[in-house]
């Protein structure tokens, strides 16, 4: 179970994620679904652990042209064909969020992708969405959710990049 939260916050995307790893009904609270992938991504993993392993592997070759919703969805759908060659029977089953190329934005496995300028995915999405609402940090969201949820576990992991990568000339006023 997870939760994993984003926001805008000036110049920065800003992704936080709890720790909690259920493995059938056992929860731990090793590693995380958090990862940054140089200066220009941060990605968040929610559902099953297999999807979010692959997708850190994926990252190592490929990442999306742009954040355009079209450069998105043929990113997304390269990750699937890619893991299908990887596992038999693969089946994506989880959602992704990912700050990047200026934009914050929901990834999931019926290939829907939403932009926003806070959002959060996984068991406590509701508590951390309201918590950015109130105008919370993505870490105070993702502790809010481990406090009001079992589902949800610290420590807390906090990862953030430019909103404009260095060298950038592409505007980020939406």
């Amino acid at each position: 179970m997870s939760v994993i939260a984003g926001k805008i916050v000036e110049e920065r995307i800003v992704i936080a994620a709890d720790s909690q790893v259920t493995l059938g009904h056992q929860a731990r609270t090793e590693g995380t679904k958090l990862y940054k992938v140089g200066e220009a991504l941060v990605f968040g993993g929610s559902g099953n652990l297999r999807d979010v392993n692959l997708m850190r592997l994926f990252l190592d070759t490929h990442t999306p042209a742009s954040s355009d919703e079209r450069d998105v969805l043929e990113f997304y759908a390269e990750y699937t064909d890619w893991s299908k060659r990887k596992m038999s029977g693969f089946e994506a089953d989880s959602s992704f969020l990912f700050g990047f190329d200026g934009k914050l934005f929901e990834v999931d496995s019926h290939f829907d992708v939403l932009y926003s300028d806070f959002t959060a995915i996984g068991s406590g999405w509701e508590y951390a969405r309201a918590a950015l609402h109130l105008g919370h940090s993505p870490t105070e969201a993702v502790q809010v959710a481990c406090d009001l949820t079992i589902y949800c576990a610290p420590p807390v992991t906090e990862y953030s990049i430019p909103r404009q990568a260095a060298g950038s000339s592409r505007a980020t006023a939406e």
